[in-house]
């Protein structure tokens, strides 16, 4: 078999059905489906149980809520293809999206390969090709065009984090999965797809833009909350662990990886409901952290966002924070 989907399921039968019907519609016939009902408290068990009655390539799988990562090495574990392609339970695909996956697999035997999406909303689609050329990178190309960038380049640019518009050959993948520490829920996809990357020895990247993302803007402003504190610092040093023998130097990625996401950390504390005080003793308290203190001081780019983000850190301009804060 060549394609495991996999599909975590939390609580999203107003979206369930569209995923699974443009996933049992494809083109191509390649695949099995594994929907993770991940402890479920709505009527997304019973659907993903009616999926499997009526179509044998439907396996589910029922477990206490662990988060999208727990859900996916769930999936994996009871995975039989040689690829793995992973969608989010609220988004769908284009009808011939495994088709594409297909076609650059059987010409290029390519380890990984990537699309473009279609960020959606409720009244608007658009287009987002993949931010590199299209066609094949062997390992070579990899690491002239990709390596740079992998991680958070110079300029601002990196390499698409999320696992979803991908297939990825099985056992890369499982290489490093189960090293993310489960207490990373803000970047975990990040924290699998890099080191993937860079152990790849080829890549596909495809023209079609056939991943539909679904932006619920309801949804993330219900959600806003505060950051796990250690998550940047977790990623940071588990991709220095990764690459610790690579002979490209990725350091100075990685700390300005490790600089923005402090920085989305330092934001999301100001969605607690806390006197201002209160949250900036806090904050200040936790970058006196030196692996913190010392991704800041060698944070060096040219992107003004990030630029931005390394002056209000720096310089302690938390009301700054607190006002983009407010206007994300």
């Amino acid at each position: 078999m060549l394609f495991s989907i996999i599909v975590p399921v939390y609580n999203v039968e107003k979206y369930l059905n569209q995923c699974v019907n443009s996933i049992l519609n494809q083109s191509c016939i390649d695949f099995e489906l594994i929907l993770v009902d991940d402890g479920s408290t709505d009527g997304s068990s019973a659907i993903c149980d009616d999926y499997a009655k009526k179509d044998n390539r439907v396996k589910v799988i029922h477990k206490e809520n662990g988060g999208q990562t727990s859900a996916r090495n769930a999936g994996v574990d009871i995975a039989v293809s040689q690829y793995l392609v992973f969608i989010d339970s609220d988004d769908w695909v284009d009808l011939d999206y495994l088709q594409n996956f297909e076609i650059a697999i059987k010409q290029y035997n390519a380890d990984v390969v990537c699309c473009g999406m279609v960020e959606t909303t409720v009244d608007s689609k658009k287009n987002t090709p993949f931010d590199y050329d299209a066609g094949f990178y062997e390992k070579r190309d990899i690491k002239n065009k990709i390596f740079p960038s992998l991680i958070y380049g110079f300029e601002g640019k990196s390499f698409s984090p999320t696992l979803w518009a991908k297939a990825i050959k099985k056992e890369l993948y499982q290489s490093f999965a189960k090293q993310v520490d489960h207490r990373i829920k803000i970047g975990e996809d990040s924290a699998i797809i890099k080191p993937c990357i860079y152990n790849a020895n080829s890549i596909y990247v495809l023209e079609q833009c056939s991943y539909f993302y679904r932006t619920n803007f309801n949804s993330v402003t219900k959600n806003r909350k505060a950051f796990f504190w250690q998550g940047p610092k977790l990623r940071g040093q588990l991709l220095e662990e990764q690459f610790k023998t690579s002979d490209f130097d990725f350091q100075s990625q990685i700390y300005r990886m490790v600089t923005h996401s402090l920085f989305n950390v330092v934001c999301s504390q100001f969605n607690r409901k806390e006197k201002y005080s209160v949250i900036v003793k806090d904050v200040k308290k936790n970058l006196k952290d030196p692996y913190y203190v010392n991704a800041i001081k060698n944070c060096k780019t040219k992107s003004k966002k990030l630029k931005f983000a390394r002056f209000a850190l720096k310089n302690k301009a938390f009301w700054l924070i607190k006002v983009y804060n407010k206007t994300k």
